[in-house]
Protein backbone atom coordinates (compact mmCIF):
# COMPACT_ATOMS: atom_id res chain seq x y z
CA UNK A 1 0.00 0.00 0.00
CA UNK A 2 1.12 3.69 -1.26
CA UNK A 3 2.31 5.96 1.95
CA UNK A 4 -0.57 8.38 0.63
CA UNK A 5 -3.65 5.44 0.33
CA UNK A 6 -1.99 4.91 3.43
CA UNK A 7 -2.09 8.29 4.96
CA UNK A 8 -6.12 8.26 3.43
CA UNK A 9 -6.89 5.00 4.97
CA UNK A 10 -5.81 6.07 8.57
CA UNK A 11 -7.57 9.70 7.84
CA UNK A 12 -10.81 8.20 6.82
CA UNK A 13 -11.05 6.06 10.02
CA UNK A 14 -9.83 9.26 12.08
CA UNK A 15 -13.42 10.55 10.18
CA UNK A 16 -15.46 7.33 10.85
CA UNK A 17 -13.99 7.11 14.67
CA UNK A 18 -14.98 10.82 15.37
CA UNK A 19 -17.85 11.00 12.71
CA UNK A 20 -18.21 14.22 10.84
CA UNK A 21 -17.87 18.18 12.48
CA UNK A 22 -21.30 19.04 14.11
CA UNK A 23 -22.67 22.30 13.39
CA UNK A 24 -21.78 23.34 16.95
CA UNK A 25 -17.96 22.36 16.12
CA UNK A 26 -17.35 25.58 14.09
CA UNK A 27 -14.07 26.61 14.17
CA UNK A 28 -12.55 23.24 15.38
CA UNK A 29 -9.79 23.24 12.41
CA UNK A 30 -8.57 27.08 13.68
CA UNK A 31 -5.15 26.17 14.76
CA UNK A 32 -6.30 25.42 18.60
CA UNK A 33 -5.26 21.77 18.40
CA UNK A 34 -3.13 19.82 16.06
CA UNK A 35 -4.17 18.21 13.25
CA UNK A 36 -3.22 15.16 10.71
CA UNK A 37 -3.58 16.37 7.14
CA UNK A 38 -3.25 13.91 3.96
CA UNK A 39 -2.30 14.86 0.95
CA UNK A 40 -5.07 13.35 -1.79
CA UNK A 41 -3.71 15.04 -5.20
CA UNK A 42 -0.94 17.29 -6.36
CA UNK A 43 -0.35 19.29 -9.02
CA UNK A 44 2.85 20.46 -10.54
CA UNK A 45 3.11 23.17 -12.64
CA UNK A 46 6.64 24.39 -14.62
CA UNK A 47 6.80 28.24 -16.02
CA UNK A 48 6.55 27.14 -19.11
CA UNK A 49 2.89 26.60 -18.44
CA UNK A 50 2.18 22.50 -18.24
CA UNK A 51 0.71 20.92 -15.25
CA UNK A 52 0.61 17.43 -14.38
CA UNK A 53 -1.19 15.54 -11.68
CA UNK A 54 0.98 14.18 -9.40
CA UNK A 55 1.27 12.13 -6.20
CA UNK A 56 2.83 13.91 -2.65
CA UNK A 57 5.71 11.26 -3.23
CA UNK A 58 6.35 12.16 -6.97
CA UNK A 59 7.34 15.56 -5.89
CA UNK A 60 8.97 15.14 -2.64
CA UNK A 61 6.42 16.70 -0.59
CA UNK A 62 4.80 15.18 2.38
CA UNK A 63 1.38 13.16 1.81
CA UNK A 64 0.72 13.03 5.56
CA UNK A 65 0.99 16.41 7.46
CA UNK A 66 0.76 16.80 11.41
CA UNK A 67 0.47 20.57 11.86
CA UNK A 68 0.54 22.32 15.14
CA UNK A 69 0.12 25.60 15.13
CA UNK A 70 0.89 26.06 18.80
CA UNK A 71 4.66 24.98 18.31
CA UNK A 72 4.35 26.71 15.02
CA UNK A 73 5.94 24.01 13.09
CA UNK A 74 4.71 21.00 10.02
CA UNK A 75 6.02 17.52 10.25
CA UNK A 76 6.15 14.84 8.06
CA UNK A 77 4.35 12.03 9.42
CA UNK A 78 4.90 9.70 6.06
CA UNK A 79 8.18 9.41 5.55
CA UNK A 80 11.00 7.15 6.61
CA UNK A 81 13.32 9.98 7.30
CA UNK A 82 10.95 12.91 8.71
CA UNK A 83 11.19 16.46 7.85
CA UNK A 84 9.32 19.85 9.97
CA UNK A 85 9.05 22.76 8.45
CA UNK A 86 8.34 26.21 10.47
CA UNK A 87 5.36 27.85 10.26
CA UNK A 88 6.37 31.51 9.79
CA UNK A 89 2.80 33.07 9.65
CA UNK A 90 -0.80 32.72 10.90
CA UNK A 91 -3.85 34.45 9.94
CA UNK A 92 -7.78 33.91 9.89
CA UNK A 93 -9.97 35.36 7.69
CA UNK A 94 -13.59 34.49 6.32
CA UNK A 95 -13.61 31.05 8.53
CA UNK A 96 -9.97 29.58 7.34
CA UNK A 97 -6.65 29.38 8.95
CA UNK A 98 -4.02 30.37 6.61
CA UNK A 99 -0.45 29.54 7.23
CA UNK A 100 3.01 29.92 5.40
CA UNK A 101 6.33 29.52 5.33
CA UNK A 102 9.49 28.52 3.40
CA UNK A 103 11.35 25.68 3.13
CA UNK A 104 14.73 25.23 1.09
CA UNK A 105 14.57 27.49 -2.02
CA UNK A 106 10.36 26.56 -2.32
CA UNK A 107 8.12 29.29 -0.36
CA UNK A 108 4.74 27.91 0.75
CA UNK A 109 0.68 28.59 1.61
CA UNK A 110 -1.40 26.04 3.39
CA UNK A 111 -5.65 26.77 3.77
CA UNK A 112 -7.38 24.81 6.11
CA UNK A 113 -11.09 25.54 6.42
CA UNK A 114 -11.91 26.12 10.42
CA UNK A 115 -15.31 24.33 10.11
CA UNK A 116 -14.99 21.07 7.51
CA UNK A 117 -11.02 20.52 7.48
CA UNK A 118 -10.82 20.66 3.85
CA UNK A 119 -7.34 21.80 3.04
CA UNK A 120 -5.50 23.77 0.15
CA UNK A 121 -1.90 24.26 -0.39
CA UNK A 122 0.63 26.25 -2.62
CA UNK A 123 4.44 25.43 -2.75
CA UNK A 124 6.26 28.13 -5.36
CA UNK A 125 9.92 27.65 -6.29
CA UNK A 126 12.24 28.65 -9.40
CA UNK A 127 10.09 28.03 -12.56
CA UNK A 128 7.73 25.84 -11.04
CA UNK A 129 4.52 25.82 -8.41
CA UNK A 130 2.63 22.33 -6.93
CA UNK A 131 -1.10 22.83 -5.73
CA UNK A 132 -2.32 20.75 -3.33
CA UNK A 133 -5.68 19.23 -2.08
CA UNK A 134 -6.18 17.44 1.07
CA UNK A 135 -8.53 16.66 4.15
CA UNK A 136 -7.49 17.36 7.67
CA UNK A 137 -8.58 15.66 10.95
CA UNK A 138 -7.81 15.70 14.81
CA UNK A 139 -6.50 13.30 16.29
Amino acid sequence: MSRVALGLAVLALLVAVAGPPPVSAAGKYDGSASMVCAVSSVSECVAMGRCQLRTAGNVNFPGIIRVDVKAMKMSDLASEKPRESVIRNVDHANGKVILSGAEGDRGWILLINEVSGVMSATAAGDGEGFVMFGQCALP
